[in-house]
């Protein structure tokens, strides 16, 4: 704890007002140098200087009345030396404590910035913490997110409004200007070198809101609407030529041990199968004796043993077979991918709880719906919800709900957390049964705990024979790579979206993830545990982003696939 000292303009020591500083964040972005101050043993107060540089307000000092006004929004607020009451404009209000003038400062209770009528006037929430030490203000606004998808054809920007709003547009050969009146928005640019668009900024002038599409190329034909439920405004361009929609960064994946990167079905591992040469090698006679031999075994039954000198074995069917697969894949391609999103923890399991008091139950959740929305929005996906309030769902009856209804990909969504105030970050995950890291360990932990509220674990979908036992092992190994792919899609669109560090693609024993007959991943979208990024999931815009992120790392995802199998 350290020691402020102020001085009055005649020079005379002030009474020593014992002072800690403490962590401002505003509108998601940290304030550095502002401090609480103790004016007696039960009291802490702000100094009001202060107060006027987080709020952008202006101060106005009567001498002969010893009142200060505080200028902000075209409105004032009075507070008078030593006393209890603030006028806020014409409305007297009355605090539990007064003001206090120390030497050429006042001071004033933290109850001031949380009544409704300061509230009102700065037109933003604000939330002391006393234990945590942490102010967090968060500025009202009504156009909720900015975002934009992108395919062969064309680009799309929508803006999200929380009520319908005029606009006007401009454009030019490299930009498109939105001037939103009476919008509100917290200032930001989002990146996107997509081959069309370079980056979207958008801020306040004057009384509006003004979203900038910056171009890298000339667009074909540039449309604007308005929709509704939700209001939005969005922006279609249209390209000039088509662009790769496959490309992108590459992700920075962090590989476990060579030895632990796949852990072999149970059935091998008394084969040598490591090399292509023994792998041809190998007779069937080497895989059969593995299903256990008895009396009572009905599997023996109905697998044929089959020797290569047989005469009976026909090698046209090779066609046929090739044919039929191929015609599968086909229809598989064609139809609408499923994908079920998981929502982590729930019910009487509220997963991670920041300093503030936020539950990742409720973060994952609120996720998970703005990621369903756009889904639904995309003719080509069909979303399955886990869960859909706040209800406890058992980890392996959450992968058993992907595999009954056949999904195509399993989406599982999380927050982290750390004893590490400071740290925070993205992070994604794929199943291994050995951890990356101590850190990726201990997420997993973590993660992992809620197997202690499940009253009667949900056994996994059976396997009715030893084969299937061994094609199954051979399925999970070979999503592997496809787990690995989505996962380096999703992060690298992260990286310009989220603006948190990206600590990668890792991997760890996932209890949820275990079972899955489809490529799974597990999302840390950043920790809830840090002080501001606590701050920030109480914003829509994050989540969304998050969500964004998601969805465009899933469609990138499935467009390397389909360009993979239209250059065979």
């Amino acid at each position: 704890m350290l020691f402020f000292t102020v001085y009055s303009h005649a020079g005379k020591k002030a009474p020593v007002v014992l002072s800690k500083a403490i962590n401002v964040i505003i509108d998601g972005k940290p304030l550095p140098g502002v401090r609480i101050y103790k004016i007696s043993e039960r009291a802490n107060y702000f100094s009001v200087r202060e107060i006027a540089k987080i709020y952008n307000a202006s101060l106005e000092w009567k001498p002969v009345s010893s009142q200060l006004t505080m200028h902000l929004n075209n409105k004032k607020i009075h507070i008078k030396a030593d006393d209890f009451g603030v006028a806020f404009g014409n409305k007297l209000k009355k605090m539990s404590l007064p003001s206090r003038l120390i030497g050429n400062e006042m001071y004033i209770p933290p109850e001031i910035l949380k009544s409704k009528e300061f509230t009102e006037i700065v037109e933003a929430d604000t939330v002391w913490n006393p234990s945590s030490l942490l102010l967090s203000i968060k500025h009202r606004v009504n156009i909720s997110a900015v975002k934009y998808f992108t395919k062969l054809e064309s680009t799309r920007v929508l803006i999200q409004l929380e009520k319908p709003l005029s606009y006007t547009v401009s454009k030019t050969s490299r930009r498109v200007a939105i001037k939103i009146l009476e919008g509100k928005v917290h200032r930001d640019v989002l990146v996107v070198n997509n081959g069309i668009v370079k980056d979207i900024s958008y801020d306040m002038k004057g009384g509006s809101a003004l979203v900038k599409i910056n171009l890298q190329q000339m667009p074909k034909i540039i449309k604007t609407s308005i929709l509704s439920k939700p209001y939005r405004i969005v922006v279609c361009i249209k390209h000039s030529k088509n662009i790769d929609t496959s490309s992108t960064k590459k992700a920075t994946v962090i590989p476990v041990a060579e030895e632990n990167y796949v852990k072999l079905p149970e059935i091998l591992k008394e084969s040598d199968l490591t090399t292509p040469e023994k792998y041809k090698e190998a007779q069937m006679s080497e895989i059969i004796p593995m299903i256990e031999n008895n009396e009572n075994n009905k599997d023996l039954e109905k697998v044929p043993v089959v020797k290569f000198e047989d005469k009976n074995i026909i090698d046209d069917t090779a066609k046929d077979v090739v044919t039929k697969q191929e015609k599968e894949k086909e229809a598989c391609y064609k139809r609408k991918k499923i994908i079920v999103l998981d929502a982590g923890h729930g019910g009487e399991d509220p997963g991670a709880v920041g300093p503030n008091g936020t539950k990742e139950k409720d973060v994952n959740l609120e996720i998970v719906y703005e990621l369903k929305t756009i889904f639904d929005n995309d003719d080509n996906y069909e979303i399955i919800l886990t869960r859909k309030d706040d209800t406890f769902i058992p980890l392996s009856k959450r992968t058993n709900i992907a595999n009954e209804c056949k999904a195509d990909l399993f989406i599982s969504v999380h927050c982290n957390a750390s004893f590490d105030r400071n740290v925070n970050g993205f992070e994604i995950y794929f199943l291994s049964e050995k951890a990356t890291d101590s850190e990726a360990a201990l997420t997993a932990i973590r993660e992992n705990s809620a197997l202690g509220l499940e009253k009667q674990p949900i056994k996994p979908i059976e396997k009715n024979t030893a084969l299937e036992s061994m094609f199954w092992s051979f399925a999970i190994t070979e999503y592997i790579n496809e787990c690995s792919e989505l996962s380096g899609f999703i992060y690298a669109e992260t990286i310009d979206r989220l603006k948190i560090p990206n600590k990668g693609v890792k991997q760890a024993s996932f209890c949820v993830l275990k079972g899955a007959q489809m490529p799974s991943v597990l999302v840390e979208s950043a920790f809830i545990s840090n002080y501001m990024q606590e701050s920030e999931f109480s914003s829509k815009k994050f989540c969304v982003d998050v969500a964004d992120s998601i969805y465009e790392g899933v469609v990138k995802y499935y467009a390397s696939k389909d360009k993979k199998r239209n250059n065979k």
